[in-house]
């Protein structure tokens, strides 16, 4: 009598295939949810804001692009080449950058891409107000700060004011495209120029390190800046985006900046423009750490102020802009 035929066990192949075809969809799925959420950054919340509905005025639509809401905004905040900003304009800024603010915070955490450029060339035509809120010294602007607070006229024109972390996390937010960066970092050399050049040599005190000093503080917020953005990025990705900052900085185009020129405000922008074509890129960081010091120097160099005068006040510089960049890197770390 024949032995029946040994059993057979099943074969594991179709577990193993439905094993496989559960497993590729849980990482579909894992990979949906996580391009979800690192989809690029998209308008929609800051569009639908009811600040920056009333900023833009005529020029909001509810069905606006990134794109067409960069240039509703440069519309509705950038002032005349003869003439200072209007009250309406330098609100708008603010209301706008408040709302860019509360985005960053509460919502993707990224300004879309498109918007970068655009803000950085409105908040380039606002230099003196962004200097004087990155320096955090003036009392006027400390007084101003507050969101309800609107935009005040001094003999200058009209101003806006914002809380530093307000105004530091916003230029960060532009500042991932190099060029805005640049753009910004930019309008503060001809603004801190413009200051230094309305100085005659007889200058003392409070005039001489005022205008001195302030554009140390305030580029040393944008040195922070700078630092904050290399550190979030690889190092290849960060020695390009340096690489494009260092360009765009040694020729910058044409700009809305209503900084004064002057042959001497001239001099300093180009002397201190000359000095970065020959850095070497491991210390292109570093020499721009230099920067209030050094237009400082330039100024002092083309006025003849004697060194026993110039010394002290570059020391400032250098102190300021070094504290500054402390305090404002150890606030963007922990944001």
């Amino acid at each position: 009598m024949s032995e029946p035929p040994a059993h057979r066990p099943r074969s594991r192949r179709p577990l193993y295939a439905v094993t496989a075809a559960l497993l590729a969809m849980a990482l579909a799925v894992g990979a949906w949810f996580l391009l979800g959420r690192e989809r690029p950054a998209d308008c929609d919340a800051l569009v639908k804001d009811d600040r920056v509905e009333s900023a833009l005025g005529s020029h909001h639509s509810a069905d606006m692009s990134c794109a067409d809401l960069g240039a509703a905004v440069k519309a509705a905040t950038i002032g005349g080449k003869a003439a200072p900003h209007t009250r309406t304009q330098a609100d708008s800024m603010k209301k706008i950058l408040l709302a860019v603010n509360d985005s960053l915070v509460h919502g993707d955490r990224t300004l879309a891409a498109d918007l970068r450029l655009p803000l950085a060339e409105s908040l380039a035509d606002y230099a003196q107000d962004t200097q004087e809120i990155l320096d955090g010294t003036n009392s006027e602007y400390t007084r101003w700060a507050s969101p309800e607070s609107v935009a005040w006229q001094d003999e200058t024109g009209y101003h806006f004011s914002v809380l530093r972390g307000e105004l530091v996390r916003v230029l960060r937010g532009a500042s991932e495209e190099p060029a805005a960066y640049a753009i910004l970092r930019d309008a503060q050399t001809r603004w801190g120029a413009a200051q230094l050049g309305s100085l005659t040599e007889k200058a003392t005190g409070d005039a001489l390190e005022g205008a001195a000093v302030t554009n140390s503080a305030a580029l040393g917020g944008y040195d922070a800046i700078a630092a904050d953005v290399v550190r979030d990025k690889e190092s290849s990705a960060a020695a390009q985006w340096m690489d494009a900052v260092y360009a765009a900085l040694r020729s910058p185009g044409a700009t809305s900046s209503a900084a004064p020129r002057s042959a001497l405000s001239d001099r300093i922008t180009g002397k201190w423009r000359a000095s970065l074509a020959s850095v070497p890129a491991a210390k292109r960081a570093d020499h721009l750490r230099e920067q209030g010091t050094a237009m400082f120097a330039a100024w002092a160099e083309a006025a003849e102020v004697g060194r026993d005068r110039a010394e002290p006040v570059e020391a400032q510089c250098r102190r300021t802009g070094q504290e500054q960049y402390a305090a404002i890197a150890q606030n963007l770390r922990m944001s």
